[in-house]
């Protein structure tokens, strides 16, 4: 089968991971690399492929099937937009776009183009993902009551040495929350309602450090957040799943979900449970189980694999545009809450953050 035409499109550190995926992958053709620093015309050169600092250029000069948009999250609308105005499906990194009225305005061209947009939310192609959704979605605990959930590590003092992680739009709800919220949204359902409070007490910069949300969701189940960047913590995805080599695992869990017949722990997979045909409760005995740990699959070689399956008409985006947008908007109501101290509910979250 022919090899797809595709280019990458930010040369940055999640750009580089993408091109090293792509490069490793029989199914693509690697086009050329562009970026608006001169710096990445080293990085195409390694890839022995032209270098281009104007997408406009590219995309006007070449015949592509695919682009990863790697660029800052400000630039990700104008980009895909250009791309999908050609026909060219993309597979944008996350967030999706800075807004959801920017995101709309990219879905909107998408559909009159009849281009595909895939959103870079990576872990929903992790099996351990894959296997707690199925877990909580076939109903193995029961009735999803509620959840907690923990990001909480902290970030070295040179990551803030780069300017626009200290300003607005730089924090954490925004550019690692949002991967911990697709999850649930994943693994539960709709989120329906977010009541938020942020703070920025420990470094003072413009940026929250820490912050605390309550979700509802939309079968009735809540969940708790507790996000914080500067705690010596061993409990958040990044060090928990062994998703990620850069990252030292802790061996410990990050997510706790709670149903009426059991609990799930996760990423271990452990149960807690009375036993079938005895008395539950409190003074009763719980019972521990695992569940099987599914054999480890890098979920972005799966994620790149699953877009050229899509590229081919071969699948459907397990994360659309459309459901980047969905993400989006619940971190958007989170921010516009912590903001104005109330509750937002979905449904008006993109009027909130105007």
């Amino acid at each position: 089968m022919k090899r797809i035409q595709l280019a990458v499109i930010g040369a940055g550190l999640i750009g580089q991971k993408h091109l090293a995926l792509v490069h490793a992958n029989p199914d693509y053709e690697l086009v050329a690399v562009c970026d608006a620093h001169p710096s990445g015309a080293t990085t195409a050169a390694n890839y022995g492929v032209p270098f281009y600092q104007d997408y406009t250029r590219l995309l006007a000069e070449h015949r592509l099937q695919g682009v990863i948009v790697a660029t800052p999250t400000n630039t990700h609308v104008a980009v895909a937009i250009a791309c999908a105005q050609r026909g060219i499906h993309t597979l944008v990194e996350k967030p999706i776009a800075s807004t959801v009225a920017e995101a709309s305005e990219l879905l909107a061209a998408a559909e009159l183009a009849r281009a595909h947009v895939l959103v870079g939310h990576h872990r929903r192609h992790n099996p351990l993902v894959q296997r707690a959704r199925e877990i909580i979605q076939r109903g193995e605990i029961g009735r999803l009551v509620g959840l907690t959930a923990l990001f909480a590590l902290r970030k070295p003092d040179e990551y803030f040495d780069v300017l626009w992680r200290t300003q607005p739009g730089g924090g954490p709800i925004l550019i690692n929350l949002i991967h911990d919220i697709d999850t649930l949204r994943y693994i539960c359902g709709e989120i329906d309602s977010v009541y938020a409070l942020s703070r920025s007490s420990i470094r003072g910069l413009a940026v929250e450090d820490s912050a605390s949300l309550t979700l509802g969701f939309a079968s009735g189940a809540i969940g708790s957040v507790l996000l914080s960047d500067t705690t010596s913590s061993p409990w958040s995805y990044e060090l928990t799943s062994g998703e990620n080599l850069s990252y030292p695992s802790t061996g410990q869990d990050c997510y706790f979900f709670c149903g009426t017949e059991g609990s799930l722990a996760f990423p271990s997979l452990t149960g807690w449970r009375y036993p079938p045909g005895q008395p539950a409760g409190w003074y009763q005995p719980l019972h521990q189980h695992r569940w099987p740990i599914p054999a480890f699959v890098d979920p972005l070689a799966a994620q790149l694999a699953h877009f050229c399956r899509v590229i081919r008409g071969q699948d459907l985006p397990l994360v659309s545009g459309a459901e980047g947008l969905r993400t989006l908007a619940v971190v958007q109501a989170a921010l516009a809450s912590a903001h104005g101290g109330l509750p937002v509910p979905l449904a008006t979250a993109a009027e909130a953050e105007n």
